[in-house]
């Protein structure tokens, strides 16, 4: 009997380990996660670029190769965008040319996307085969976006809604 007490009152230690854990990990998600933005996809920017088209508010960039980029994405120029994995597009008529090398390989599956901030707020525009990808948003207007292409994983097609 005294053996089936103790193991009662170990059990209930871990458990009260266990959920105090868990506790505090969920109270820190919501702060680990407040910097980081995401993609939201916008049919309407899917045609301005199929339309071939720029949006003259924003400042182009290209990620991946220049006749083959994995990405195309307009950042608003009152955000300090961290380039370092992007190239800059310098003309509209450049902006277009991208976009066609992006359909060109893949042409049913691009789409448009905003890209917005962890407020919701529109930090830019997106175009792309890939539908993910990391955004960060950092103090001072900063914002960097990541290349959505990963070269170990295994790409999967999904049929657009």
């Amino acid at each position: 009997m005294y053996l089936k007490g103790e193991l009662m009152r170990y059990a209930n230690k871990q458990s009260v380990r266990m959920a105090s854990f868990l506790i505090a990990a969920l109270m820190m998600m919501p702060g680990c996660m407040a910097d980081y933005g995401n993609l939201k996809g916008d049919p309407a920017l899917t045609d301005v670029f199929l339309n071939k088209e720029a949006l003259p508010e924003y400042n182009y960039y290209y990620n991946g190769r220049a006749n083959v980029p994995y990405a195309v994405i307009g950042i608003d120029p009152q955000y300090e965008f961290q380039d370092r994995v992007w190239h800059r597009i310098d003309t509209r008529e450049d902006v277009v040319a991208k976009v066609a090398n992006i359909r060109s390989w893949n042409r049913e599956w691009s789409q448009g996307a905003k890209i917005v901030g962890p407020d919701g707020k529109q930090l830019g525009i997106w175009f792309s085969y890939y539908r993910h990808t990391t955004i960060k948003v950092g103090p001072d207007n900063q914002v960097a976006v990541y290349s959505p292409y990963t070269p170990n994983r295994k790409v999967t097609m999904e049929v657009p809604p």
